[in-house]
């Protein structure tokens, strides 16, 4: 049986870098030169790196346990199941609908889904959606997907 404390560790390995292999293939964006400080191979090269890092770190961590395989443990959880649809459906979204509103759903569903009944956390969602939205518009000057049916909406 597989154990999933080092299954998936070497499988996001491979995956970033995989990533950092095509990344150096990105090209320029359509929409013509942006304004900004960094250029679009940047955020992706350190999050793979940072997710390599990460992933590392929790090997050495499952070694120091030495934790054997449990027979009766799951590959795929219902909450891993349920995370895997959430992305898919958060990337279609943020085609669809722009980074901003489909964040602003995305966190919505996401804490209805687990139940969360404190509006702390709803408005914490909020605000760092908006936060994250203003910070690369502004401070990065970095455009984020404004969807099909906002093109042109937020200009």
């Amino acid at each position: 049986m597989f154990n999933r404390g080092v299954v998936f560790p070497v499988l996001m390995i491979v995956v970033s870098a995989i990533i950092l292999a095509v990344i150096p293939q990105f090209s320029v964006p359509s929409y013509g030169q942006q304004d900004a400080s960094v250029g679009a191979k940047f955020f992706p090269t350190v999050l793979a790196i940072a997710q390599i890092l990460i992933c590392i770190a929790l090997l050495i961590q499952q070694r120091a346990k030495k934790i054997e395989a449990i027979e009766s443990e799951k590959i795929f959880s219902k909450m891993s199941l349920f995370g895997l649809c959430f992305l898919i459906t958060y990337a279609v979204l943020i085609h669809l609908l722009g980074y901003l509103v489909a964040s602003l759903i995305a966190f919505t569903l996401y804490l209805a889904y687990l139940k969360t009944k404190k509006p702390s956390y709803y408005l914490f969602a909020y605000v760092f959606v908006v936060a994250i939205y203003y910070l690369f518009g502004h401070v990065f000057v970095i455009s984020l997907p404004e969807g099909v049916f906002f093109r042109g909406f937020y200009d």
